[in-house]
């Protein structure tokens, strides 16, 4: 009966207490609501009462009313303990739930653990007060809060072990959504990271597999998007001994110098693993750009294999006897030889409109002449610079001509594919001069090769060939020129976006080290006057303002696309995207957004100064160009002039490359 004395007028208290930190804590949430500086404006709230803790004493006997003293005390003591709870929470909200557990800035835990872990705070709060300023006993409410808490704890397990397993996995930077990994030998891409799980989905299934953080925290996870999105895979076959290693290394590594999907640089890499009972163990290993070009990749680079080791005549190990094949090239041989023989050659050689004309027995001669050649991807017929040896017929398959636009020959474009019963290699032969094309096999292709002799021998009896050949040449020409613009917009387009990804991607990788401060610096910041990162979120808007407003007024999609350029590089943990749209539409509004000497192009200067802000606002500047196409020329030369205010290299493409004029 007595403990029940004592516990009801406790609960009368806490029930005082805590009507009174609701309305507390609602009254400073209308105050802070909508602010960029809630805990600058939580901690403004703890120093007025501080202050008023300090002169109502002295205030309340200036005017004699010396019997308030006391109980008003205590209460502004009481709001000043609520005051420091509510600013635990903010603390709690931006570090936390909008930071560390949030999906690049937006908040993914859901209200009842937010609100239950405020609630602890304010509860906790409320018995310090009772305590330490009313003196009231609370050993009563304590034991009864530790058998709740306790009760709800084991209620709760899986699920506070699944949020602080996902703080874990955040703090650590494991995974990100869009990053391809291995979990538990499942593969796919990352779909959702929330508060107690993380989705994955299979491309190739397209199957959604859902892992607790908890069970990801403790496992290996094998990520193909770190350290670079570049993806490398690997095969191994087994060579015989009667074909050289190192013969076969060379004649495939050979065959992928004019790869499309298998990446040429960094090149594909070849170990000998050892001997087995069939005979050498060869692994190679090879770059391709990401998950959509996997199996492109793969399959090119088996197609390689099989090109070099036909065309050295090398074996992979087999067992011949058990399977009663014998030797694979030999018949591989026959075949071709029967189906593509000299009467065959000279039947779609008649066939041609170019040489319809001609006397049967001087297609058989030409058909005899030529050499029957058969090609895989990505092996090629002639290569840029190669001397000119005659006309090549395609007998069957499908042959793309490429043309070089540097010098390095890093990169053609398609400017022709030569089907069943065209002819390539015909502007060489009519101007006597190198090849400028590399024909390249894009189906399993045959073709006949007709001697540089027997065509102009050819030619000599019948000379109206020439002119047909001639007229030929000037029609494709005509198309090539048509063909070879789009490709070099889609090119330019590749480029532009490939440099896009690799900005974004170095930058997501640093954006850590570059905004890294020291920690008292991140404390101050909290209390500042300015939003986090200001700063570098100021030079950053600059630049992408100066972009966009190349291309007219800012619209809904380009507002979008900065939000999601800014996810993808990771910036959104570190600055308020809300507050720094704000600032891109003010400065894109501005009239003089786009003079060299004005106030926008001004806010660049700002960045050289700071720890990491030139890298991150030319970076964003780079991503913004082109959202909706190709740059413009406008864009290029707005984004050369920043990347000069910023003391950094411009993109070449940007420097040589004219972009749409139209946009």
């Amino acid at each position: 009966m007595e403990v029940l004395q004592q516990v009801i007028p406790a609960l009368g208290l806490f029930g005082l207490l805590a009507c009174t930190a609701l309305l507390l804590v609602r009254i400073a949430t209308v105050y802070v609501s909508g602010r960029v500086h809630r805990i600058r404006a939580s901690a403004e709230l703890i120093g007025l009462l501080v202050v008023l803790d300090f002169t109502i004493g002295p205030g309340l006997r200036v005017l004699g009313a010396d019997s308030l003293v006391a109980p008003m005390v205590r209460a502004v003591l009481a709001a000043t303990a609520i005051g420091f709870a509510f600013l635990l929470n903010s603390v709690v909200r931006v570090v936390l739930w909008d930071g560390l557990l949030s999906d690049h800035g937006e908040r993914k835990v859901p209200v009842i653990v937010t609100g239950s872990v405020g609630v602890a705070i304010y509860l906790a709060a409320i018995l310090l007060v009772m305590h330490f300023v009313y003196d009231e006993p609370i050993g009563g409410l304590l034991a009864t809060s530790g058998v709740a808490a306790l009760v709800l704890g084991f209620a709760a397990q899986s699920t506070l072990k699944e949020v602080f397993s996902g703080v874990a996995l955040n703090a650590t930077q494991a995974l990100r959504i869009g990053d391809y990994v291995e979990i538990d030998g499942v593969y796919g891409q990352v779909h959702e990271i929330n508060w107690r799980s993380i989705s994955v989905k299979n491309p190739h299934t397209n199957s959604l597999y859902i892992f607790p953080n908890s069970g990801v925290a403790d496992r290996t996870i094998l990520n193909f998007s770190e350290p670079t999105s570049r993806f490398r895979y690997f095969l191994t076959f087994i060579l015989e001994l009667s074909s050289p290693p190192e013969l076969t290394i060379r004649a495939i590594a050979k065959e992928l110098e004019n790869s499309r999907f298998v990446r040429r640089d960094p090149k594909p890499d070849f170990n000998m693993l050892g001997y087995t009972s069939e005979g050498i163990e060869v692994r190679v290993r090879w770059h391709f750009d990401d998950d959509d070009h996997w199996w492109d990749a793969q399959n090119e680079m088996v197609m390689a294999i099989w090109s070099a080791m036909r065309k050295h005549r090398l074996r992979i190990a087999i067992n011949r006897t058990w399977l009663g094949t014998g030797d694979e090239w030999e018949k591989l041989d026959q075949t071709g030889a029967a189906d593509f023989g000299k009467d065959k050659v000279a039947e779609q050689l008649a066939k041609s409109g170019l040489f319809a004309e001609c006397p049967e027995a001087d297609l058989s001669q030409l058909a005899d002449a030529a050499k029957i050649l058969s090609l895989n991807p990505p092996a090629c017929f002639y290569e840029p610079g190669a001397p000119s040896d005659g006309l090549y017929f395609v007998l069957s398959g499908n042959v793309a001509l490429y043309q070089p636009i540097d010098e390095k020959e890093l990169h053609e474009i398609k400017v022709e594919n030569c089907q069943e019963g065209q002819i390539f290699g015909l502007k060489s032969f009519v101007e006597s001069a190198p090849r400028n094309y590399l024909a390249q096999a894009e189906q399993y292709s045959v073709v006949a090769h007709i001697p540089d002799e027997a065509v102009r021998k050819l030619i000599s009896d019948h000379p109206e060939i020439h002119g047909k050949l001639q007229d030929d040449l000037a029609a494709r020409v005509q198309q090539r020129e048509k063909d070879a613009k789009v490709a070099h917009k889609e090119l330019l387009a590749a480029l532009h976006a490939e440099e896009r990804r690799k900005l974004s991607e170095e930058l997501r990788q640093n954006v850590g080290e570059l905004l890294e401060r020291p920690a008292l610096h991140h404390f101050m910041s909290l209390l500042s006057s300015k939003v986090r990162h200001e700063d570098v979120l100021k030079s950053t808007m600059a630049g992408a303002a100066i972009i966009a407003a190349c291309r007219g007024d800012v619209d809904e999609d380009e507002e979008l696309f900065l939000r999601r350029a800014m996810a993808e590089a990771d910036l959104l943990r570190h600055v308020n995207i809300d507050h720094g749209l704000e600032l891109f539409r003010e400065f894109a509004a501005r009239d003089d957004v786009l003079a060299r000497d004005g106030r926008v192009f001004g806010m660049l200067d700002r960045a050289s100064e700071m720890k990491g802000g030139s890298q991150i606002a030319h970076s964003i500047a780079v991503v913004m160009t082109g959202v909706h196409g190709t740059p413009t020329q406008e864009e290029c030369e707005a984004l050369a002039d920043i990347s000069k205010r910023l003391e950094l290299e411009a993109p070449k493409w940007a420097l040589n490359i004219e972009g749409e004029q139209n946009g």
